[in-house]
Order: C-alpha cells, then structure tokens, then sequence
C-alpha cells in the first residue's frame, strides 16, 4: 500500500506503508489535521514530531508543507527501515529524523529540540494511556511556547492542563484531539 503525499513541494509522492499490522490514517483525516493546523499557526521555522510514526507520512507531510525539520518516533524495526528509506528517496534525510525506540520509555529531553507540532497517533487500544504521555510530554520542557497537539484515537482524548485548550473533530471512527497552548 501506498499513501499520498496530499500538499506543499512533495505533493502527490507516494510513500511505501511496510507490510505491518499498520493502521495507516487516512488522507482526508491527514489534510483536514493540517488545514486545521494552518489555520492555527505558522509552518516555517517550526519543529514537528511525530510519535507512533507508523509510515512516517505525517513527518514528510509537515516537512512539505514547510516546517523546518521532522522527527519521526516508531519502535517496528521494519517501519523504521522503510520511513527511512522513504525519507531517502524523498530527499528529506536532512529535514527527517527517524528514531527507534518505544515512546512510552522515550525521554523526550534526548531530542534535543523544542516542537511546535506534535502528532500522536497510537494504536487505538493504548488511548485510555494517552493523557499520561501528554503529561510526560509536557513536563519534559519540549512545548514550544506556541504549540498544537493532536492525538487521533478511536474516541475523544479527555485530557485538561492548565494553559491548554482543546478542539475535537471527529471523521467517521476517527476522532482528532487538538490541544493548543494559547487562549
């Protein structure tokens, strides 16, 4: 299977989803999140990251679209391989970074960044964990002073902090988070 790349320089390439139990986000779920995020804020200059990557498309979708740099956070040994590879051939190995390992045990300080995007797309058995990430995202000082976080589940993700708000939209079974760090 193949997924679109929907907008921006990359408009129309195709990135190869490895033969996993992936369960790929649809690409009118992926443009709708980032026309929502356009609307919200400034793609240039700005860091995105893309946790559970899977095919890694969110990540090149972002640098597409004109974030500065990408980093793409998958544990499936042949997902990696292949976001790497597609990164590759997509010329975005300096824009793309792909990094091995689980994110519930990721310290998130390693990444040495802050983000002003944060895609998170979990298999949708672990939603009922995610407002713990998002606590330990939070506390680990990698929130840009302006950012936008998403999380798609099968459900509305239920999380409330202080200085967060939150816009919901749903798509068929797919629900779409998004919390922002601005009134």
């Amino acid at each position: 299977m193949n997924l679109r790349i929907s907008s921006g320089f990359l408009r129309g390439r195709l990135v190869k989803v490895p033969d996993t139990d992936l369960r790929p986000t649809e690409e009118k779920v992926r443009s709708a999140f980032f026309n929502t995020l356009f609307s919200m804020i400034e793609f240039e200059n700005r860091n995105f990251l893309d946790l559970f990557s899977g095919s890694g498309v969110f990540a090149f979708e972002a640098v597409s679209r004109g974030f500065d740099s990408a980093f793409s956070i998958e544990k499936n040994p042949k997902s990696v391989a292949a976001i790497k590879a597609a990164a590759l051939e997509l010329g975005l190995s300096r824009n793309v970074s792909v990094i091995s390992h689980d994110v519930f045990s990721l310290d998130f300080c390693s990444l040495g960044k802050k983000f002003n995007t944060i895609f998170i797309d979990p298999p949708y058995i672990l939603g009922g964990m995610m407002p713990e990430l998002l606590d330990k995202i939070v506390a680990s000082g990698i929130v840009g002073e302006v950012c936008v976080i998403a999380v798609e589940g099968n459900s509305e993700t239920m999380w409330r902090k202080d200085g967060w708000s939150v816009k919901n939209k749903k798509f068929g079974g797919t629900y779409l988070s998004v919390f922002y760090n601005w009134e």
